[in-house]
């Protein structure tokens, strides 16, 4: 039998030394993606904007604008007048509630001297007047033109409020000498029944003895019999005396009382007026001085929307606005609902300027230093957050020149906010596959 020849064998070198080749590069490969890391970020749309933020220029008050002092472009320090607006009837507000208050509290400096003279009880004494008058004069403005008024106003109430008590007091006199001579009367009745109350006991004793008649013994009872009726009367007409003395106190304290709360009202509804006026004393004198508009900061103008002398300015229009000048700067980003999850504050940004391309002149790098709270609807419809980032500098360094981040500049935004492996991103799709294949559904 003829032997088989042996298999021809590949001793090539080339082939051999480009298969360990492949294969080295592919393990080099595998180790690289298992140890290598790259960044996973999040991109937004934003704009660089002053820390401060814009500052709007606007009236609370509608007026008529009687001067413009600034232009578009004109550097303004804070508290420098922009536009004035014509303050007349702010001023003529102000004038009538403060001439309305300090009548109000004249009035009610009276009412409160008048008050605590009543309360004091010598009303009638001969110095009431002046001592009311006196009190009344170091609680008011005696130079305003309303004091005098008020002044001849309590005399006469004082003059009104002593002839009253000057009447009762008359009458309670008049009723306390009636009671006196009724007293007496009672007094002379009384010795006149002692007297009669003998002589009825001699007309009984004659009577029983037959030496008087019965008729003379009857007169006798008669008179006493008498006697005790006029007494009996004129014991309550000393009782109805001293209830009309108690009735006339009672009306002079009657009398008092009407007059104090009288006083004490109006009191009251000065105290409210007055509450009420300075209310709008206050609302006034903000009106004066919102006439005149002035700059919230140190800035430029910008925006201004209103060149006409004479024009009407509604209230809560914007006029004007301040940008800040020379001041720190940072970019408000938004984001989608995709990407807020992974973003938090404290995480490096990439902030890649449109004005100054990222592969010419690079990027400005920051930090995240506040994420919004909640989302806000975009013009698009779409939910998105704000994010503020803060550039570690105010300036773009490309080596050779320094580029300023000026407001109103937009800005595309790269926040790193993982890393991972890239061995991940060749079998993140397996194992997902995997899981979807052995669930059921």
């Amino acid at each position: 039998m003829t032997a088989l020849p042996e298999p021809m064998r590949i001793t090539s070198p080339t082939l051999h030394a480009t298969i360990w080749f492949t294969i080295s590069v592919f393990a080099a490969l595998v180790i690289m993606a298992c140890v290598f890391k790259v960044e996973v970020v999040a991109r937004g749309q934003g704009k660089v904007v002053p820390v401060s933020r814009v500052q709007v220029v606007q009236p609370e008050f509608d007026g008529k604008i009687t001067a413009i002092h600034v232009r578009n472009g004109d550097a303004v320090a804070r508290g420098d007048v922009l536009i004035a607006l014509d303050p007349t009837d702010a001023e003529a507000e102000l004038n009538t509630l403060t001439a309305e208050m300090a009548r109000l509290r004249i009035e009610g400096a009276r009412i409160s001297a008048l008050v605590a003279g009543v309360d004091g009880g010598q009303i009638q004494s001969a110095g009431f007047a002046a001592q009311v008058a006196g009190a009344f004069a170091g609680a008011a403005d005696t130079a305003h033109t309303f004091y005098p008024e008020q002044a001849r106003l309590l005399a006469a109430e004082i003059d009104d409020l002593q002839a009253a008590m000057a009447q009762i007091a008359a009458r309670v006199t008049a009723n306390q000498q009636s009671i006196a001579v009724t007293g007496a009367n009672i007094d002379r009745i009384t010795a006149a029944i002692a007297i009669q109350t003998e002589r009825l006991e001699v007309a009984q004793n004659l009577l029983e003895r037959g030496t008087s008649s019965r008729a003379a013994f009857l007169d006798v009872q008669e008179g006493f019999t008498a006697l005790e009726k006029e007494r009996d009367i004129a014991l309550r007409e000393l009782d109805q005396k001293r209830s009309q003395e108690t009735a006339l106190l009672a009306e002079r304290r009657s009398i008092l009382t009407a007059q104090r709360n009288q006083l004490l009202q109006r009191r009251a509804e000065i105290e409210a007026r007055l509450a009420t006026l300075e209310e709008q004393l206050r609302t006034a004198e903000r009106r004066k001085q919102g006439a005149q508009l002035t700059a919230p900061m140190d800035g430029v103008v910008d925006q201004l929307e209103v060149y006409t002398i004479g024009a009407v300015a509604r209230s809560g229009e914007q006029l004007l606005r301040v940008v800040p000048k020379d001041q720190n700067v940072e970019i408000e980003a938004v984001f989608t609902n995709a990407d807020i999850g992974f973003v938090e504050a404290g995480q490096q940004a990439n902030i890649n300027l449109e004005a100054y391309p990222s592969e010419r002149f690079g990027f400005v790098k920051g930090k995240v230093s506040d994420v919004a709270a909640d989302s806000t609807e975009s013009a698009e419809g779409l939910w998105t957050f704000a994010v503020r980032i803060t550039p570690d500098r105010n300036v773009l360094d490309t080596g050779e020149q320094q580029f300023a981040l000026r407001p109103g500049m937009t800005a595309a935004v790269d926040i790193t906010t993982d890393k991972r492996r890239l061995i991940s991103y060749f079998f993140a799709p397996i194992v997902d596959t995997i899981n979807q294949s052995l669930g059921e559904r």
